[in-house]
């Protein structure tokens, strides 16, 4: 009890931290709010994809307020369901209250799932559903179900393809451990029908065209090099973020794959096919292998590796358990703590709201330069606040920012007082901001300046 209560806690805590949005986020709310509902099936503008009911719930949620905190919620919500659906499938799966324990309490605490219960992307949903069809699968394939049943099933499926582009990747291993593990398949591959046409229906208005994008085809294109051992590491790197001893972690993830395969054999087959068809799935360049895209894996990881204390000897257990939890967690856990408590963890990041509100309060009549994320971030806020109009600096045409195109922008400048709003972005390099600080130092002067984590404004005299 004391674990969910901390979970749902540091959930709680990270959602109200409600900082700025950050480019990505800004760009998905854009799309929400220059569509109907109907529009949200088809590809998004600006380089954005995610599945139809997370933004048709996102919208709804929109009506009670455009700010961070509403489009945010889903999120959120995802999340909070997420540590109780996974307590129900720790009870499923693990047969003592202790490995449960561990296992819940690792779930709770991932940094990466704590950073996504606050960020607006559907990576949470992902999370919340890949667990979700597991803990479905686990129970229905000790049923008998009738052909309704099964139809209901099917009807549930087309649910979560709608909710979650893992789904399809979760749901093709619940049918693939159907087929190697269950002697009657008839009725259950109706439940094909409804979770098939939606998919078709779908796939022809959306996926086609999304997965078609030369843009979101180049980003990802790491997460497509599935013989690389570095993407591994990336992956390993993203997931277990501030943990430690990952060679203590690939040998409980060994030996869980082997205890599953022998006390749990639906379990180890639905499992295992789901990082089959993950990498599959790769190879295939349907579906990134890369960071926030395989968040949905880390339950299933978790399971596995906590599965082998679920297995020790009962004179073993307790030390084990604990040991195994001080070393995994040693150092880079309490390194995550202090930093969630001192504000200093990276749920901060790009928080222009404070400088917008210098910007708003401002008396003189000193135009306003917009670099990198600061375009997207002020043509957000100027819906919720009263922000004067701005002017676009100069942007390279293939997107990535580069010094030479600030210095060209502030050589052109006239004589006068100018303020100038710069928030990091994706292609955001910290030697700009050096060489307007350098250059401001030969060619102006500086009358004030507000340099936060990952947005800084400026307010200059050329001379």
């Amino acid at each position: 009890m004391i674990i969910f209560a901390l979970a749902i806690y540091l959930r709680i805590d990270a959602y109200l931290i409600n900082n700025s949005f950050f480019t990505d986020e800004i760009l998905l709310a854009q799309n929400i709010f220059e569509r109907n509902y109907w529009g949200l099936f088809l590809p998004l503008n600006y380089f954005q994809s995610a599945p139809y009911l997370f933004l048709a719930l996102s919208k709804f949620v929109s009506n009670f307020g455009i700010n961070e905190l509403c489009f945010r919620f889903i999120p959120f919500l995802s999340s909070l369901i997420s540590v109780y659906l996974f307590y129900l499938l720790s009870k499923e799966i693990f047969q003592t209250r202790l490995a449960r324990a561990v296992a819940l309490f690792t779930f709770g605490i991932s940094y990466q799932l704590l950073f996504y219960a606050q960020v607006f992307k559907q990576y949470s949903s992902d999370v919340c559903i890949s667990i979700l069809i597991l803990l479905i699968s686990s129970k229905v394939l000790k049923k008998e179900l009738s052909l309704k049943q099964w139809l209901g099933l099917g009807v549930v499926w087309a649910f979560c393809v709608l909710f979650s582009y893992p789904a399809y990747i979760t749901i093709a291993a619940f049918y693939l451990t159907v087929c190697i593990c269950c002697k009657c398949k008839d009725k259950i591959l109706l439940s094909l029908v409804p979770a098939g046409l939606c998919t078709l229906a779908y796939g022809v208005l959306n996926l086609g065209k999304t997965h078609s994008s030369a843009y979101l085809s180049e980003y990802w294109k790491k997460g497509f090099e599935i013989f690389s051992i570095e993407i591994y590491k990336i992956n390993f790197d993203f997931l277990f973020q501030y943990y430690s001893f990952p060679l203590l972690l690939l040998f409980l993830l060994i030996a869980g794959f082997c205890y599953l395969y022998k006390r749990n054999r639906f379990c180890f087959v639905q499992i295992f096919s789901v990082f089959a068809l993950t990498l599959l799935a790769a190879y295939l360049k349907l579906y990134p292998f890369e960071r926030r895209l395989a968040l949905f894996l880390l339950p299933f990881l978790i399971i596995v590796s906590i599965y082998p204390l679920d297995n020790l000897k009962k004179e073993w257990k307790s030390f084990v358990c604990v040991l195994i939890s001080v070393l995994f967690f040693a150092g880079g856990y309490f390194n995550f703590v202090k930093e969630f408590t001192s504000g200093n963890v990276s749920y901060l990041r790009q928080d222009v709201k404070p400088l917008l509100a210098i910007v708003t309060m401002k008396s003189d009549e000193a135009p306003i330069y917009l670099y990198y994320g600061s375009l997207t971030a002020y043509s957000y806020y100027s819906r919720i606040y009263n922000l004067p109009e701005a002017i676009a600096g100069t942007y390279p045409d293939n997107e990535k920012f580069s010094e030479k195109y600030l210095l060209t922008d502030l050589e052109n400048l006239k004589r006068g007082t100018y303020y100038l709003l710069f928030v990091k972005g994706t292609w955001t390099y910290d030697k700009d901001i050096n060489a307007f600080k350098e250059w401001v130092d030969k060619n102006s002067v500086l009358l004030n300046e507000y340099n936060l984590k990952s947005a800084y404004l400026a307010k200059i005299s050329v001379k």
